[in-house]
């Protein structure tokens, strides 16, 4: 583990030169003094064939090497703006390596008065420093940026195709030899659609060999500014329009709590129908909770899922910010011993944008308090809703047929997600329930939620605590409950008063053996999201995004080994990796 941490080192700008920022680790400025964002429209836009290559698209993906100041994604989303077709989609995925701060970012554009209103929203949702994919999502605009903050070709290699255009915009070849090294060309290639574009400033033999060794056809162009030429190169093959969705009709959803809300949420940005199969006046399983909390999960390690949990704690956040139902202030997390006192020490080190560790407790800078019911109401918004039980389901080359208890055809779809909590099992064996109670009591709350295994949060004008976790779907009796979380707070919290219970709530939660969600394939026109746990608001909003941008053929939205490790098929590999061994 590198100092760093979970973190990427950040963009170290010199700001004395009149033509803008400039990297001082790599001696070259982020955009031509001249004209940065003329010369995008030209060496980026225009070479790409925009928005002339995006008509008529329902999906297109633009990849970009290095992110930068993230001035060619504002030139890229106002063009987008003024000509996409009504149903379209647009996904710029980029890379950076060293990401700049929002407050960088900010005087960096400042210099563009007439991209003010999208580099205010842009700046809105700029991501933390975390390594790998950060997802930011504009759906009045139908635009999604995912930056994957890491080395190049590391990003590369988690990253899935297909691209429909390239802007390589790295510092200089002569300055930063490994955003343009083979291998990088290779792996463009191996991620471009047929006939996607590339657009690029530099001119420099070896980059045009590079590309053509990769299967480019390549070609000088005149240049932008003082540069006399910059280069076009196009990968063979004809561009095939495409959409994820194979069949006419709805994406129909079992399961109307916080992974189905989720779902709906990234289809109605995409302008998908969806039906919601699940009760037409509430919230379903364990999200209808009186209170919950919204707090990452903390591992002291650099691995596929962290950085995925870590990214999908980012996303909701920003999701969740400003929404009814959310409020937004730090939770103190309370060591259990000492040993565990120490990880939190090293955590905040590792994360001192999310963490502090002050007075022997870890402080959640970030975190917040919700109301399940109405966070969950608020992401479905008016979506066709059905109040049936599911029975079964058929598919075949036109599409999916939902059937009910009875036998009866309630729906044919286009796409069926399972988000059905812990009555998932059903479609996914390794799904276990884990039944769980919470009680609200009559006295003050603490000033800031408190967590250490239980909980204490506001509720109304009362206190939460929770929460009980016991396997299966029987929850323990009302007052052997209240008795734990009495003893709970009087050990950890003597100064909580707790007065008589005015509300209790018990559910069942989605679990499985490795405390990891599920998302992903079952099949064609099948896949699940379940899984989540006790921190279902905290990961289904981006794994939602990943599974729809999959189902309608849009871009990477997780990390390949993420979604390798989040695959509802990796319980049954290891199983059979697990016999091989035996047997070998």
């Amino acid at each position: 583990m590198t100092p760093d941490g979970l973190y990427c080192q950040p963009a170290v700008l010199d700001w004395s030169a009149e033509s803008g920022p400039r990297a001082r680790d790599y001696g070259d400025v982020y955009f031509s003094a001249e004209d940065g964002l003329e010369e995008t429209r030209a060496v980026f836009l225009r070479a790409c064939g925009l928005p002339d290559a995006w008509a008529g698209r329902r999906t297109y993906t633009v990849g970009e090497l290095g992110f930068g100041t993230g001035l060619n994604a504002l030139g890229l989303w106002q063009l987008w703006r003024k000509t996409r077709p009504d149903d379209g989609w647009l996904d710029l995925v980029s890379i950076e390596k060293h990401p700049l701060d929002r407050a960088s970012a900010a005087r960096a554009f400042a210099a563009w008065p007439q991209l003010g209103e999208l580099a205010g929203r842009l700046l809105a949702q700029w991501p933390s420093r975390l390594k790998g994919p950060q997802r930011l999502v504009f759906p009045e605009d139908r635009f999604a940026i995912t930056i994957f903050q890491d080395e190049v070709e590391a990003a590369l290699a988690q990253m899935d195709g297909p691209v429909d255009a390239w802007f390589l915009d790295g510092f200089a070849p002569d300055r930063n030899a490994a955003m343009w090294s083979q291998p990088v060309f290779n792996r463009i290639g191996q991620l471009s659609a047929p006939g996607a574009r590339i657009g690029t400033f530099t001119v420099a033999g070896f980059v045009r060999r590079g590309l053509a060794e990769a299967g480019f056809s390549v070609a000088k162009r005149p240049g932008f500014g003082r540069k006399r030429e910059r280069l076009e190169a196009i990968w063979p093959g004809e561009t095939v329009a495409r959409s994820g969705l194979q069949a006419a009709g709805p994406v129909a959803i079992i399961g109307a709590g916080i992974a189905g809300a989720s779902l709906v949420h990234a289809l109605a940005a995409r302008g998908v129908e969806t039906v919601l199969i699940g009760a037409a006046d509430a919230p379903g399983g364990a999200s209808n909770a009186p209170a919950g909390l919204l707090t990452p999960r903390l591992e002291k390690a650099d691995r596929p899922h962290v950085r995925a949990t870590m990214a999908a704690f980012d996303f909701a956040r920003r999701l969740y910010e400003g929404r009814d139902g959310f409020h937004a202030e730090p939770v103190i997390r309370l060591p259990g011993d000492a040993r565990e006192a120490a990880r939190f020490a090293v955590l905040a080190d590792w994360l001192p944008d999310h963490l502090d560790w002050q007075d022997d407790r870890l402080v959640i800078s970030c975190g917040g308090r919700f109301e399940p019911s109405r966070l969950v109401s608020g992401l479905i918004g008016a979506c066709d809703r059905q109040d049936w039980q599911f029975g079964h389901h058929e598919a075949g080359g036109d599409g999916v047929r939902l059937f009910d208890r009875d036998g009866v055809c309630r729906l044919e779809a286009a796409h069926l997600v399972i988000a059905a909590g812990a009555a998932s099992q059903a479609f996914h064996g390794d799904i276990s329930p884990s039944a769980g109670q919470v009680a609200v009591f009559e006295g003050p709350a603490p000033a800031s939620p408190v967590s250490w295994g239980h909980y204490a949060c506001r509720a109304g004008d009362g206190v939460l605590v929770g929460a009980t976790h016991l396997r299966g779907e029987a929850a323990a009796p009302d007052d052997e409950a209240e008795a734990s979380f009495r003893t709970a707070i009087a050990e950890r919290l003597p100064d909580l008063a707790l007065g008589r219970v005015t509300e209790r709530w018990s559910g069942v939660r989605a679990s499985t053996p490795d405390r990891l969600p599920v998302a992903g394939m079952l099949g064609d026109r099948l896949s699940i999201l379940s899984g989540l746990g006790s921190r279902g608001f905290a990961h289904a909003p981006l794994l939602a995004e990943d599974l729809v941008s999959r189902i309608t053929g849009g871009a990477s939205v997780l990390a390949a080994d993420a979604r390798a490790v989040l695959g509802p098929q990796r319980f049954a590999e290891r199983r059979a990796r697990k016999a091989g061994q035996t047997t070998g």
